[in-house]
């Protein structure tokens, strides 16, 4: 019962990420600040969002648990922020949809520097997702170069081999305690903003959304999920953070009108069917490697 009972509440704190990280996009095209002003409130309030969670779990240990985390969260620290600025700067210069999309990709990005740093084997179903994957990307992409958006799909790129390289760190440290780089994330992004920002001044309508996605979109999300998924099969929490993708461009498109173009729909569907079925088919009792 107490086992059914934990499953349960690890399932709802799981899924409870994936919407917290689903507002984003909305979050981002409702403020009116120039992009370095949103990396770094958006990165400042999400560093300290986590200070907070680390110093409530922690307590008198919170500066013990950053030790612990040693190089492996330096790392993982460094990648993340490189993903959260790269994710600001492609909802900048294209639609939240394709934005998301390529996010999404990360897992398979991760099975390919696994198998390029770590030899780890890629199965069968794996490369196939991949050469699926790449084409419906190579859609996309030419897509956004008609419309001009070529560099915001090059950011999401690199946005999702960032957090491929997050996941090799993570992958590789099982038993280190990462939250604490979550943390460092937040305040190496406002710090590599910094001197970008060409003003402080700031509406409190904009702060106030910025502080939200800062504390719930990134801060409260990232906490949720890696409490929530140690208690799940990596399949069970890698689906789950689907959801970002599909609710990320769905608010956007009810709110504030922002329609995916038609091979955006038609190549994203591709990619996200692809990478459930992926990821269902990767989670098999006799598959030996695992991409999440």
């Amino acid at each position: 019962m107490r086992s059914n009972s934990s499953y349960r509440r690890s399932i709802l704190i799981t899924t409870a990420a994936p919407l917290c990280w689903s507002i984003g996009g909305l979050g981002i095209r409702s403020v009116d600040i120039h992009l370095w002003g949103v990396v770094f409130w958006r990165a400042l309030f999400m560093g300290f969002t986590v200070l907070i969670f680390l110093i409530l779990r922690d307590r008198k240990r919170t500066l013990q648990a950053f030790k612990n985390s040693g190089m492996p969260g330096v790392a993982a620290g460094a990648f993340l922020a490189m993903s959260m600025i790269c994710y600001v700067n492609s909802l900048f210069h294209t639609t939240v949809a394709n934005a998301l999309v390529l996010q999404g990709t990360a897992p398979l990005f991760a099975a390919i520097l696994g198998w390029f740093l770590l030899r780890e084997r890629i199965s069968a179903g794996t490369g196939l997702a991949i050469i699926v994957v790449i084409i419906a990307m190579v859609a996309m992409v030419s897509d956004s170069l008609t419309a001009g958006m070529w560099q915001g799909d090059a950011f999401a790129l690199v946005n999702a081999i960032s957090l491929a390289s997050y996941i090799i760190v993570v992958r590789r440290t099982r038993e280190i305690d990462l939250i604490p780089a979550i943390c460092l994330a937040g305040f190496i992004s406002a710090i590599v903003s910094l001197p970008l920002m060409t003003t402080f001044m700031i509406s409190e309508h904009d702060l106030g959304i910025l502080s939200l996605l800062g504390a719930v979109q990134v801060g409260l999300g990232s906490c949720l999920f890696v409490t929530g998924s140690r208690n799940l099969p990596p399949a069970q929490s890698g689906l789950l953070t689907l959801m970002e993708t599909v609710l990320g461009s769905l608010w956007v498109w009810i709110f504030i009108g922002e329609q995916p173009t038609t091979i955006t729909l038609i190549s994203g569907t591709i990619i996200v069917i692809t990478l459930a079925l992926h990821t269902i088919l990767d989670s098999r009792p006799s598959k030996k490697f695992s991409l999440n």
